[in-house]
């Protein structure tokens, strides 16, 4: 059903004057108004595609094929995939529910049809009215509705965008939210000129949450863009811890506000963040990922000039050594597979063969800033050595041990002339 239809549709259901609900109070164009809410056949409506709940598979959707049109039935269904995808485990439930109760809570559409608050339950009365023969116990006939205030005018999509902003990612509801898709709302809203206190009154989060989160989706794109996955936001899911303790080590690292004791410049925060990168692309996290650039001293291996250097020359080594196809030729062997699965199987081939590589190198420069935390332990220390030196298996020494083996005795009885002068 077309934009004008639509919108004599909903025209003639308000004519009626027989609403569903009456004295709903909400948000509306600066100020809170009272509405009513009416029995709405799901034709006359269309989904929001860029609906915050969804926004970055649908812009990955499209990134790779062409624009959705909520209008075209074709489109409306991989929308609707996205919903009921975007939170299997709830939407089973919320099924179940509407299936047994019926609809509970009223929605929000436009007067042209475009669904503003409630995508997810529309999706989901399609799908069971579409179904019903699953539940044969059950009469369905009310799943062809849904029950929504209708707005008095047709916003632009502006307004639109900061109405859906409102009434789903301002409630308690956007718990429920994939946690990238919050970052790349507040980036949506930006881009159409609204100030991050706005936006901040859109989804009840403090102006510094939002500049915070708006620092953190910019770090993202930096991210996509150094894998050549632009605009694929996809591949941000399951990482979204990394990069808001990136961006906090980052700005420090810029404002020069740490300890670190060597002249660091941009270029080796540049290193720094590349990086990083390739740590969160393998999917580090937690203490391990920390001790790359937290700013630290005694804990971060970026804050120890030489521990680092050496750190990012075997790192540059080891990831040079990793061959891999670009992602435009991976697309082009393959134009008809989806892109975001071809660049999760890219993801997981590289970090198959670059796994061990940045797990070594990490670890062994993790030792060597505990071996600096413990110089003046010489107790601990000893006991390493000697735990390491007993692990060799002796059979294996050969002439090319000689060197190491003689610097080692060296050493040990520096040592112990050492002691014997104390």
């Amino acid at each position: 059903m077309n934009k004008e239809l639509r919108i004599k549709k909903l025209k003639e259901i308000i004519d009626q004057d027989n609403p569903y609900m009456t004295g709903i109070r909400i948000r509306y164009k600066g100020g809170v108004g009272e509405f009513k809410a009416y029995k709405i056949p799901l034709d006359f409506l269309i989904y929001n595609k860029y609906n915050g709940r969804i926004g970055s598979v649908v812009k990955s959707f499209e990134k790779q094929n062409r624009s959705l049109n909520p209008e075209d039935v074709e489109d409306s269904r991989i929308i609707e995939k996205y919903l009921f995808d975007s939170k299997k485990g709830r939407n089973e439930s919320t099924l179940k529910n509407l299936v047994e109760n019926g609809q509970q809570q009223y929605g929000i559409v436009t007067n042209d049809g475009v669904i503003i608050d409630g995508n997810r339950r529309a999706s989901l009365l399609n799908k069971i009215y579409r179904e019903r023969k699953r539940w044969p116990d059950h009469n369905l006939d009310n799943c062809q509705y849904f029950i929504a205030v209708i707005l008095p005018e047709t916003p632009e999509q502006k307004e639109i965008m900061k109405l859906e902003t409102t009434y789903q990612m301002g409630a308690d509801e956007k718990l429920d939210y994939n946690p990238i898709e919050k970052y790349l709302k507040c980036k949506d809203l930006r881009s159409v000129g609204y100030e991050e206190s706005e936006i901040a009154d859109m989804m009840s989060e403090t102006e510094s949450t939002i500049k915070e989160w708006l620092e953190i989706m910019e770090l993202m794109d930096s991210y996509l863009e150094y894998l050549e996955y632009e605009g694929i936001y996809t591949r941000l899911e399951r990482r979204e811890g990394q990069f808001v303790d990136l961006n906090g080590y980052l700005k420090a690292y810029e404002k020069r506000t740490t300890k670190v004791e060597w002249g660091i410049d941009d270029s080796d925060i540049a290193d720094l963040k590349a990086v990083s990168f390739d740590y969160i692309r393998a999917q580090y996290e937690g203490k391990e990922f920390r001790s790359i650039a937290k700013p630290s001293k005694k804990d971060s291996i970026f804050c120890d000039e030489d521990i680092w250097k050496t750190f990012l020359d075997n790192h540059s080594e080891s990831m040079e050594s990793i061959n891999e196809e670009s992602p435009d030729k991976l697309y082009k062997d393959n134009p008809d597979e989806d892109l975001s699965t071809l660049l999760e199987a890219r993801d997981d081939s590289w970090t198959k063969k670059a796994s061990g590589l940045l797990k070594g190198n990490i670890n062994k420069s993790v030792r060597k800033l505990d071996d600096k935390k413990d110089a003046n332990k010489p107790l601990e220390l000893l006991k390493k050595a000697k735990d390491a030196l007993e692990a060799i298996n002796s059979d294996a020494l050969d002439q090319s041990n000689m060197y190491l083996v003689k610097e080692i005795s060296t050493i040990a009885w520096n040592f112990k002339k050492i002691i014997e002068k104390k």
